[in-house]
């Protein structure tokens, strides 16, 4: 399993170096909200098992990237983000 890292997203995005500790920590956030509104007792590794890697990597750096460059709607992430999610809950169930 290999999660999308600080560094990955710093150069999609074109960032400096100097914002590695905030882009990790929304990585983080990012992946304990996926794992969190997906199923509450699983972990990160059961998540991306019954799921499938590269949605999840991406349901990341949309939610990171939405996060950080303050694109959040009132209503919460915006529709690539929710679409993503909703994409790994039904796999998720489906997994079942």
């Amino acid at each position: 399993m290999t999660i999308v890292t600080g560094d990955v997203i710093i150069n999609e995005l074109h960032l400096d170096v100097s914002e590695k500790a905030q882009i990790e920590q929304l990585i983080n956030f990012a992946k304990d909200y996926i794992v969190s509104t997906t199923d509450k007792s699983a972990t990160l590794e059961e998540v991306v098992a019954k799921t499938n890697e590269n949605i999840f990597n991406q349901a990341i750096r949309s939610i990171v990237s939405s996060l950080y460059f303050g694109n959040v709607e009132q209503s919460g992430f915006g529709i690539q983000s929710m679409v993503l999610l909703n994409a790994i809950r039904n796999m998720y169930k489906g997994g079942e």
